[in-house]
């Protein structure tokens, strides 16, 4: 049967000092005795057990503690949550137990039930079912701590996931937290197709990026037929022949004709009869035969060829320049500018083809312009090349600004295009995620499913175990084994407890108990009551773990030691026993019940000390579990125990000493024993130092007046009990009295302080 080994871990269970699991710790045995002064930590380290009896935190603790407790067979509890499975093997005899159970001023006591031998079967059935409900709580306690760690995963699934969308989404002040993620699972329609690539993503979430539309961007223009038809025309231009119209002189010098139609013009509006370049008269048959030459035909053919030249001139420069008044491609919506770019860079490179095209156009015009007469020799290209090229161009416009409408089409519609993008972001998100969610989900649902059975079937086993005992139980049969108990304890028959219709009553020469019983009475009606309890309900003793703490209360000799031998022979067929005690005499007795088994190889006993102190720094005392100091464990006086903290106080010198708190007691209890040894009687100790000093002339009376001071401020240090409670002497006054009983000793009987230093050691 598995017993506590240890006490893993402690933080802020009251005096008892925080440890960690690697903080070393005396290990607990079969049998332990932890002794401690008064507020030491006994009751606190009771309540601890407690909470593996009741199966929960206990009141009486600190709310924030916490603790891990290990059993021998690898099986740990922890505080606050895990804290069942012991509930039917451990006892625990406190003043929370006489608190529960034991009403002084009524006279009364709560029930004890034992098993009655004619039920014996269902008896049985219900040890049964109670170790399977022990069983089934053990898996509970697992399933749960499994549900809580995949409710943990999920949770952090959850938060993870939605901070991931909430940056892809750009919501500003909005948020996008675990709760909606849920509802987009539950509701939001996906499928493995919702998962985008890397590209579309970032795509998307620059969408959801942008603070306000794009604007609206003017489409491009190019007169793509204007330039097919001045082409065209220049051809037509350059090969026209009119050299049958023309005299001779035009044809011998063709570029004179712009000047003969300009001369003649002019001439003939003016009616002049001589020519105002050479004087000569100009006859009227030279005027007809210009006039002839000279006709409309000729006039309309200059006119064509000047307004075609403008508008070749015109293209050409409105072609060279015509990317620059383009929209540019940053100013188009993120995900277009690329096709854009494309789109741009095409429509250039097919309108620079067209740029030679053009300038052989405007060279024939300008050369037809200067000489009319002439056909010109020129490189155009054939009618279907020249409409081939200008489609090419007619067809990257359209792509160009295809782009752009749509880029327009986002800037009528934005807020529906981030609406859309936030969507298909958290559809992807949803889609790439969902095998992990599903798989989370359904551990955690498989695991809740598991705790929800394993508690309906703890409620069934605990309805049937509370019908079991309802069969069973009896109360009667204690209240003669608790009158037997006490009757021996206490030396004589005056107190009885008879069974009642709920619990017991305390009936004193027969008649109930009016207000409380003596402090002794009490302590042992309450021990021979816990006592008769441990086997109820059909525990049985070699099964249970017990923790008494501090069973003797003013006791006489004789009480204490009966109640000290009756706790040695009703309980030690316990599983585990634990002592915990700050009298000296139920120490010692203790101490020498179990001393050899301590000591054996392995050992079944331990003798531990709650070991107070105030660690520098600290305002407030911390207990730690220790082995008994050597000083109290070889020896049933305290007197050795005190001198060696005495020796440690003066080896620390002016440092610090965690113990210092403590020393004006013992230094007080010292004085006490020492004079009472070195002057017999019944003087006080004021008047036995006195006494003493007048043999020993020599020692310093300032001395003698710290010692002064030392019994008027502790007058009420008479025992043990008070070691770890606070003095008004300062820690100056505490070195000064400590030095100077030392001194006092050793003047008084150099061989005892020699004796005493050296069987107390400072180490």
């Amino acid at each position: 049967m598995a017993i506590i080994e240890t006490i893993k871990s402690l933080t802020g269970v009251g005096v008892l000092a925080d440890k960690n699991a690697k903080e070393d710790m005396p290990p607990f045995r079969r049998f332990n005795l932890v002794y401690g002064f008064n507020g030491a930590g006994k009751s606190t380290l009771s309540r601890v057990f407690a909470c593996l009896e009741a199966g929960k935190h206990q009141e009486d603790l600190p709310s924030g503690c916490s603790f891990e407790i290990a059993l021998d067979d690898g099986v740990t509890f922890k505080a606050p949550n895990t804290l069942t499975g012991l509930e039917n093997r451990i006892c625990v005899f406190n003043e929370d137990f006489i608190a529960r159970n034991l009403r002084w001023q009524e006279g009364r006591a709560s029930s004890i039930f034992y098993i009655s031998e004619a039920q014996s079967d269902l008896a049985a059935e219900r040890r049964t079912t109670q170790q399977t409900l022990a069983e089934k709580q053990r898996s509970l306690e697992a399933e749960k701590k499994i549900a809580s760690e995949r409710e943990k995963s999920l949770k952090t699934f959850r938060t993870e996931r939605a901070k991931l969308i909430a940056r892809s989404l750009n919501l500003g002040n909005r948020r996008y937290e675990a709760g909606q993620l849920v509802k987009d699972y539950e509701k939001l329609p996906y499928d493995k197709s919702s998962r985008l690539e890397k590209e579309a993503l970032d795509a998307l979430e620059k969408v959801t990026g942008l603070s306000a539309p794009p604007p609206q961007l003017e489409a491009i223009a190019i007169d793509v037929d204007g330039v097919r038809k001045t082409v065209e025309g220049a051809r037509h231009f350059a090969e026209l022949s009119i050299g049958t119209v023309v005299l001779d002189e035009m044809e011998n010098h063709p570029s004179m004709v712009p000047w003969l139609k300009t001369g003649l013009d002019y001439h003939s509006a003016n009616s002049l009869e001589t020519c105002l370049l050479c004087g000569n008269p100009i006859s009227d048959a030279r005027k007809q035969k210009l006039a002839q030459a000279l006709d409309d035909r000729l006039s309309k053919l200059l006119s064509d060829l000047k307004d075609a030249n403008v508008r070749a001139s015109t293209l050409l420069t409105g072609i060279r320049s015509a990317a620059g008044s383009w929209p540019k491609t940053a100013e188009l919506e993120l995900q277009l500018q690329e096709r854009y770019a494309d789109a741009r860079r095409h429509t250039d490179s097919s309108l620079k083809k067209l740029v030679p095209l053009i300038e052989e156009t405007s060279r024939i015009l300008s050369a037809r312009l200067e000489q009319p007469t002439i056909t010109v020799t020129h490189n155009l290209l054939g009618p279907d090349e020249i409409t081939a090229e200008c489609k090419a161009v007619e067809e990257a416009v359209e792509v160009q600004n295809a782009v752009i409408r749509e880029h327009n089409e986002a800037s009528t519609n934005f807020s529906k295009r981030q609406d859309d993008a936030r969507e298909a972001i958290k559809k992807h998100y949803l889609a790439d995620g969902h095998d992990e969610y599903t798989a989370l989900t359904k551990t955690l649902e498989e695991a809740n499913g598991r705790v929800g059975s394993l508690t309906e079937e703890l409620g069934e086993l605990e309805g049937h175990i509370a019908e079991l005992s309802a069969k069973v139980r009896t109360h009667g049969p204690a209240a003669d084994q608790i009158t037997k108990l006490v009757r021996a304890y206490l030396g004589h028959g005056e107190l009885t407890i008879f069974a009642a219709e709920e619990g017991y009553e305390l009936h004193r020469h027969n008649k109930i108990v009016k207000g409380a019983p003596s402090e002794g009475e009490k302590t042992a009606i309450a021990l021979c009551y816990f006592i008769s309890s441990l086997e109820a309900d059909g525990r049985a003793l070699n099964d249970l773990i017990l923790v008494v703490d501090d069973p003797i209360s003013s006791l006489d000799t004789k009480a204490m030691n009966y109640a000290c031998s009756l706790i040695r022979s009703r309980l030690t067929g316990a599983v585990q026993l634990f002592i915990l005690t700050h009298n000296q005499h139920c120490m010692n007795e203790f101490k020498k019940a179990w001393r050899n088994q301590a000591k054996a190889d392995p050992p079944t006993a331990a003798l531990l000390f709650l070991d107070v102190s105030m660690p520098e720094g600290s305002d407030a005392r911390s207990a730690r579990i220790v082995n008994l100091p050597s000083q109290l464990s070889a020896y049933d006086s305290e007197y050795h125990f005190l001198c060696h903290k005495m020796l440690q106080f003066e080896a620390a010198g002016v440092g610090y000493s965690d113990y210092w708190f403590m020393m004006p007691n013992v230094i007080r209890r010292v004085l006490d024993v020492f004079l009472a040894f070195k002057v017999p009687g019944s003087h006080s100790l004021g008047q036995k130092l006195e006494t003493l000093t007048k043999k020993y002339p020599d020692i310093d009376d300032v001395r003698i007046k710290a010692l002064d001071r030392l019994i008027q401020v502790e007058s009420h240090s008479d025992s043990l009990d008070d070691l770890v409670s606070h003095s008004s002497m300062t820690i100056e006054e505490t070195r000064d009295a400590n030095a100077a009983l030392l001194e006092l000793m050793a003047a008084a009987d150099p061989d005892h302080t020699a004796a005493i230093r050296k069987q107390c050691k400072a180490t």
